[in-house]
């Protein structure tokens, strides 16, 4: 009886399919075997959302299939090659373009990736110009398709600028030079002074300078004229019965300064301006042979005046005098002459 009933249960069975597959058209058995095995996929492409069902094996094959092409700098948030799970996201970036201006100069447009910031586009232009550039805003936002950046150079650099030094004027009073009449002992020279600084340039106008050294490279040399307060000098008579003398002599006469074209010395030389006998020049000071004329003599020199023997020179021999002046252009006017000297009591 048991056996029976087993095999009533597996003919009601078989009869059951039998009759559930004469009711089920076959296209319509290949159909849901199929639709079992897509995937569910969400396509984000420029702002727009699609959603697909796919077979596709890889991402690669489903933009194939759904004929999205890819441009060169274009990219998705999955590798190509990966493959595609039921519930995908696919996100498509798309390449921006961009334009730069540089200093105001607009430089052209270029494609750059999706998500690229303002500084990796900076940082781009720095190494394709070779120049340092600065953006005004925030470096760490996203770059818009279609934007414009403006960019600006930056350049440090440093100048050294030389400062003159003005000289003071000290005047003298001395019965050494006649009364109304002035002479320049000693010629200024100014002095100068080196100033360094840190300019920073930004778009190609200045926008800082600071002083970052300063020394002085020369101090100035004070002027000094003698101020005539006596009776003396060039209106002596030689031919009055109080003007008394030794001896007269006829000399070659010349005349130089305490310039270096005259005496080879500098004014922050030591010894510049510096006579023989160790008195400073001034008007009245006259180089000569001490064989001829001993120094400490007191003279009288035709045209030129009072004048002291205090100095000597290299090429002063015999009957030759040299004549201190202050100014270059005196002496070079007096140039050479013959010249009667009185040597005085």
């Amino acid at each position: 009886m048991k056996m029976f009933k087993k095999t009533l249960r597996t003919v009601v069975w078989v009869v059951v399919f039998l009759a559930f597959t004469i009711a089920i058209p076959p296209a319509t058995h290949l159909f849901f075997a199929g639709d079992s095995q897509l995937m569910s996929v969400m396509v984000y492409d420029s702002g727009e959302v699609h959603r697909h069902r796919t077979g596709s094996a890889t991402v690669s094959d489903l933009l194939g299939e759904l004929g999205i092409p890819l441009g060169e700098l274009d990219r998705t948030n999955h590798a190509t090659h990966a493959p595609i799970w039921d519930g995908m996201n696919l996100i498509i970036f798309r390449e921006l373009v961009h334009g730069v201006r540089i200093d105001g100069d607009f430089i052209g447009a270029q494609l750059i990736l999706p998500g690229s910031t303002v500084g990796q586009v900076l940082v781009q232009h720095q190494l394709e110009s070779d120049m340092m550039l600065l953006y005004g805003g925030d470096l760490a936002r996203y770059v818009e398709n279609g934007e414009i950046l403006d960019f600006y150079t930056w350049d440090s650099r440093f100048y050294t600028n030389i400062e003159v030094i003005p000289y003071d004027v000290i005047e003298n009073h001395t019965g050494n030079v006649r009364t109304g009449r002035s002479h320049i002992r000693q010629e200024g020279v100014p002095g100068e002074h080196e100033v360094t600084s840190a300019i920073i340039i930004i778009g190609g106008e200045e926008q800082n300078r600071e002083v970052v050294g300063s020394h002085i490279t020369s101090e100035p040399i004070c002027e000094i004229i003698d101020i005539g307060t006596g009776n003396m000098g060039a209106l002596i008579d030689v031919n009055a019965e109080d003007f008394h003398y030794v001896r007269r002599l006829r000399m070659e006469a010349t005349a130089y300064t305490a310039g270096f074209s005259c005496t080879g010395k500098h004014p922050w030389d030591p010894w510049w301006g510096i006579t023989a006998s160790g008195r400073r020049v001034e008007h009245g000071i006259v180089a000569v042979d001490r064989s001829v004329i001993p120094l400490g003599t007191w003279l009288y020199v035709e045209g030129y005046g009072l004048a002291l023997a205090a100095d000597v020179g290299g090429a002063i021999r015999g009957y030759k005098i040299d004549l201190f002046m202050h100014c270059i252009n005196d002496a070079r006017r007096f140039g050479r002459r013959h010249i009667n000297v009185w040597i005085l009591e």
